[in-house]
């Protein structure tokens, strides 16, 4: 062939445009795994829900200038829950952002599966092009999304952090690939150093099941360059993306011993492990729901099985050939991943789980090993143009796509679920479905329920059995609440005796108490574990708040000296204008939440003083209202002090008064949200009540007066009230309604 036939070589601009084309192609192929989210409303799920709750926790915290909540105080019925201390916090942040700019927290939810669904595809589209080019990008990223347990985690199990996991493995398999094919690595291992520190913030388990799969990668590509000196680069990337991120996983895995997780992981696994009747789908559309189907279980699928043999019998045939393709260790490796993935979610694997169950047994569901079945199949679809080199590209593209598809999409319904705004943003809806589940904190398994509380969880919203009653502080202790913070508090206290103040919150690691401005012991008390602090006689000044711990502080530290290694490198080694540009954004944000965890930003607020003693029962130390015309409701907070035990459950109630002086809306019941009978109080215990008032329909906009008290059911009356009170109802102030 003369040069004059030759193709023309390609030149930026057509590298550019082709580049395009295919990314648009990608694009538009992988959005129909998008259209179960144009039903109005949320869906129900496993999971979805949870996340639902965390992001606009997330939000709120957010309004009270908090950037990064470790403890979300309303969750667990009130008694709060260390949730980001333990669960990797940033899949939330798109979410909660939206949620914050004005987008309800289920509809942010759903958002934040798309733009996971997009992102994911366009890192696997950028890995297969790096290993076989355009055409292989489109294909790994099509079978990437397609995948039916990518899909089934965000619609069935609602594992929203764990789909937007996907995201990561193409990133840190492509950055590790650059980094061993280039002559300069510096530039891919920073940015594999980014992609780690993504992954571990986003899903702890991705990255535990990631961890061994990247270790095969980076041996497989070290000997198949003969660049072996480059391991060492690639450790010090991974072990730099581990000090970025200790601040997060250092204090979660020193901390683990005082809450639920400490108690192990259980052999629960070998329950979801596939057998000869659950192994395979039957159908070739996955989501059919066949009658074999015996429970939520994720079989295999016909088209994985039929990709791996295909590609496996490809690759047998050019070997004995002697016509391997180039980048054959890739789809080799792929394979084998993909393999390995399938096995393990087998009875056959049952042995190997049980002699790992130290870290397998924390994943707790082998089906969690297909998303590794997905990072194996993605490689090998990526290989199928280099395999089939005859086989025209748009032909090789329709007819995986159409398959794919075809797998996927039939069957894939959602069942809509409809939530109002306060449904969304307030806490009540959650701690009903923990009640009725017996479950605490919005999580299946008690896993962040401290060891000190004692009580069954089932029972935490419960009134207390065989309570009964019990003397009173008296004199009563006066608590005067001079400020407030999101998960802090002020109080001017002054007692004629020795006494014990509690919050209403479980003790968790991180809860600090200072009476005075000297260091005070805190400690858990009674069958809840509540917050604790003992007073001497007198006027002092008590301040609690949860904040930092030993392991906190160190992995502070870690991160900030690996993260301003990682800048100095960027700017030193990195030499790409786009790392640099991620660098600022990345060392802004973490300057940022630094500053704030000082508490620079955070809001705290005065409340209404009202100092209203019922009975010998308790102190109506102070309150809070806020209108939320948005949600149609008015928030009412009370601050009590429990003055004794009780064997009697009063109810709690609050009315919304109109210009008249007459009840146009009130909310009763045992406090905070009807899971803290007063039964549950102990002497001492100060107790954050907030009350839910729906507001009438067409109600105008101005000033509506508020009155609160307590009340016994039988004989139905009010609490006496001191100082007096017209019908013993207590002035809490007034909600004003805006235009």
């Amino acid at each position: 062939m003369t040069s004059s036939s030759s193709a023309p070589p390609a030149t930026p601009i057509t590298v550019r445009r082709s580049l395009l084309l295919y990314l648009g192609l990608t694009l538009l192929l992988v959005l129909p795994a998008l259209l179960p989210l144009l039903r109005a409303g949320f869906f129900v799920s496993d999971d979805g829900l949870f996340h639902v709750y965390r992001t606009a926790a997330l939000a709120r915290a957010w309004q009270d200038g908090v950037l990064w909540p470790r403890l979300f105080p309303e969750f667990g019925f009130g008694y709060g829950q260390a949730v980001l201390n333990f669960y990797a916090p940033l899949s939330y942040a798109p979410a909660a952002a939206l949620t914050f700019a004005g987008i309800e927290p289920a509809n942010a939810v759903k958002l934040l599966i798309a733009f996971s669904t997009l992102a994911a595809a366009l890192a696997a589209f950028g890995y297969g092009r790096h290993l076989f080019g355009n055409v292989a990008g489109v294909l790994a990223a099509v079978v990437y999304t397609y995948t039916p347990y990518h899909l089934a985690d965000a619609y069935l199990r609602g594992a929203v952090p764990e789909h937007a996991a996907f995201i990561f493995p193409p990133l840190i398999l492509w950055a590790y690939s650059a980094a061993f094919r280039r002559d300069a690595p510096w530039l891919p291992l920073l940015w594999g150093t980014l992609a780690w520190a993504g992954l571990v913030l986003t899903h702890n388990l991705t990255a535990l099941m990631m961890a061994p799969v990247a270790v095969a990668q980076l041996l497989v590509l070290a000997g198949w360059s003969r660049r072996w000196r480059r391991l060492a680069g690639a450790a010090g990337s991974v072990a730099l993306a581990a000090a970025i991120t200790a601040v997060f996983w250092l204090p979660g895995l020193a901390e683990s011993r005082s809450v639920g997780l400490a108690l192990g992981p259980s052999r629960g696994y070998a329950e979801h492990l596939l057998n000869g009747a659950t192994l395979l789908r039957r159908s070739l559309a996955y989501f059919t729901n066949a009658p074999e189907t015996l429970g939520r279980i994720y079989p295999l699928s016909w088209f994985a099985l039929a990709l791996v043999a295909l590609v496996a019998v490809l690759l047998l045939a050019r070997w004995r050939q002697k016509r391997l393709p180039a980048g054959w260790p890739a789809a080799a490796f792929h394979l084998a991943v993909a393999v390995a993935a399938m096995f393990l979610t087998t009875v056959v694997a049952l042995p190997l789980w049980d002699a790992l169950l130290p870290a397998l047994g924390q994943l707790q569901y082998p089906w969690r090993f297909l998303l590794l079945e997905a990072v194996g199949l993605m490689g090998i679809a990526a290989a199928l143009p280099a395999l089939l080199p005859r086989v025209r590209p748009i032909f090789l593209l329709a007819a995986t796509a159409v398959l794919a598809m075809l797998v996927a999409l039939p069957g894939l319904r959602v069942e809509p679920l409809q939530l109002s705004p306060a449904d969304q943003w307030l806490p009540d809806r959650m701690w009903q479905e923990d009640a009725a589940a017996g479950q605490v904190g919005a999580t299946w398994t008690g896993e962040f329920l401290p060891l000190t509380v004692s009580e069954q969880r089932w029972a935490l919203g419960r009134p207390r059995e065989g309570a009964l009653d019990g003397p009173s502080l008296q004199p009563a202790p006066q608590v005067s609440l001079s400020r407030l913070g999101y998960d802090e508090l002020t109080a001017d206290v002054s007692g004629a005796a020795p006494w014990t103040l509690r919050l209403h919150q479980f003790l968790l690691p991180g809860w600090r108490a200072t009476v005075d401005n000297e260091t005070a012991a805190t400690y858990p008390s009674g069958e809840l574990g509540l917050v604790t602090v003992d007073l001497p006689a007198g006027q002092h000044t008590v301040h609690l708040a949860f904040g930092d711990t030993a392991g906190r502080m160190f992995g502070a530290v870690v991160s900030l000296a690996g993260l301003v290694l990682w800048i100095v490198l960027v700017w030193w080694r990195g030499r790409g204008r786009s790392l640099r540009f991620t660098s600022v954004v990345v060392g802004v944000l973490a300057v940022a939440l630094a500053a704030n965890s000082l508490g620079i930003g955070q809001r705290a607020w005065t409340p209404r003083p009202v100092q209203a003693t019922l009975e010998d029962v308790a102190v109506l130390v102070a309150a809070d209202q806020r209108a939320q015309p948005e949600l149609g409701v008015v928030e009412v907070t009370l601050y009590w002090l429990a003055l004794r035990e009780t064997s009697q459950n009063y109810k709690a109630f609050v009315h919304l008064l109109g210009a008249d002086g007459g009840v146009i809306g009130q909310h009763d019941g045992d406090p905070v949200g009807g899971f803290t009978p007063t039964t549950r109080w102990r002497p001492g215990e100060l107790i954050v009540d907030r009350h839910v008032i729906t507001l009438p329909d067409d109600l105008p906009p101005g000033e509506y007066g508020l009155r609160a008290g307590m009340y016994q059911v039988d004989p139905l009356r009010n609490l006496t009230v001191d100082p007096p009170a017209a019908d013993n109802r207590i002035d809490v102030g007034a909600v004003e309604l805006p235009q």
